[in-house]
This record gives structure tokens, C-alpha cells and sequence, in this order.
């Protein structure tokens, strides 16, 4: 069964570039580790500045290894330029 981390995060007013280029320079790390079968970004077409980040691994514990690989550091320049803590979910499939 498949495992998706969902991130919704906001960028300080004026930050919007930044953040955008923080989540790609995350996903760039993320996408080779060891049970990540991708990633994805979205921008809020109605909320400039407003990101939904998507990570898909085979399984909840390959994302629990493949954080622990990527460090706190890995997510410093994310934390910079966010307004607000992330809104984060884990997805299951359902069909």
C-alpha cells in the first residue's frame, strides 16, 4: 500500500519565490532516498505565495528513514521564509 505526506505551507508576505525555490531544493533531496516514488508541487491559484507539497513512498516507514537521512538541516531554508508552522497529513489510498 502506497504512503503520501501531504504539506500545505504559507510563505511570509513577499517570500513566495523562496519558498517555492526552498520546497524545490527539498524535493530534489527527497526524490532519490530509498522508498520515495516522487514528489509533487502545487501553488494555490488562488493564494499567491500558498504551496501543497506531495511526497509518495512505498510505505510509512521509508519516510520515517528517509527523514531521519535528510536531518533537520535539510529543511532550515523552509522554515526562513514560512509564515505559519506547516499543515501536514499522512494519505492513504482508499480504492
Amino acid at each position: 500500500m502506497g504512503y503520501v505526506r501531504y504539506y500545505a505551507m504559507t510563505a511570509r508576505e513577499g517570500e513566495g519565490a523562496a519558498l517555492r525555490g526552498a520546497i524545490e531544493q527539498l524535493a530534489a533531496k527527497v526524490a532519490p532516498l530509498a522508498g520515495c516514488e516522487g514528489t509533487e508541487l502545487f501553488e494555490d491559484a488562488a493564494q499567491a505565495g500558498r504551496f501543497v507539497f506531495l511526497e509518495r513512498w512505498t510505505s510509512a516507514e521509508a519516510h520515517q528513514e528517509g527523514g531521519k537521512l535528510l536531518g533537520k538541516e535539510a529543511f532550515a531554508p523552509l522554515k526562513a521564509v514560512l509564515a505559519a508552522p506547516p499543515e501536514a497529513a499522512a494519505l492513504i489510498p482508499v480504492g
